[in-house]
């Protein structure tokens, strides 16, 4: 089966060399961005401290509380369920999918897989037949 995209050859990948172009790496999270650090905890709990810092400041003043009120709760929530969202990253976003991969859990979108690779084995097997009679006509 011929590649969507082609490999690119070493006269190409110099010339994006020349240019500027560097290979894609993955960077690994920074530590306050990962939940299965301390860093992270301790971000999110200054950042806690801070809404409810910030709600007190604003019930002494009589201003509004519900934005500092809002924060304060739904942080705590959100590094929770950045947390278990996290679990599954390495299977999730840090490596490319194979066909396979991505079949595995849609049977249905296997099966149309299955039957288009046998439409087109059969379409490919019709074409050198009648590949195979034109050139025996051609011989003779």
């Amino acid at each position: 089966m011929q590649q969507a995209i082609p490999n690119i050859t070493p006269e190409v990948k110099q010339r994006l060399e020349d240019q500027g172009f560097k290979p894609f790496k993955y960077r690994p999270l920074p530590e306050y961005a990962n939940p299965h650090s301390l860093q992270y905890w301790l971000t999110n709990a200054g950042l806690g401290l801070v809404c409810l810092v910030g709600r007190h400041y604003a019930t002494s003043q009589q201003s509004i509380r519900i934005i500092w009120s809002a924060s304060a709760v739904f942080i705590p929530l959100y590094a929770i369920a950045t947390n278990a969202k996290l679990d599954g990253l390495r299977q999730n976003n840090f490596y490319r999918k194979t066909l396979d991969d991505r079949l595995e859990l849609h049977p249905l979108t296997r099966r149309a897989w299955e039957r288009a690779k046998q439409t087109h084995k059969e379409y490919q097997d019709q074409l050198r037949e009648e590949i195979a009679t034109l050139e025996a006509e051609l011989r003779k």
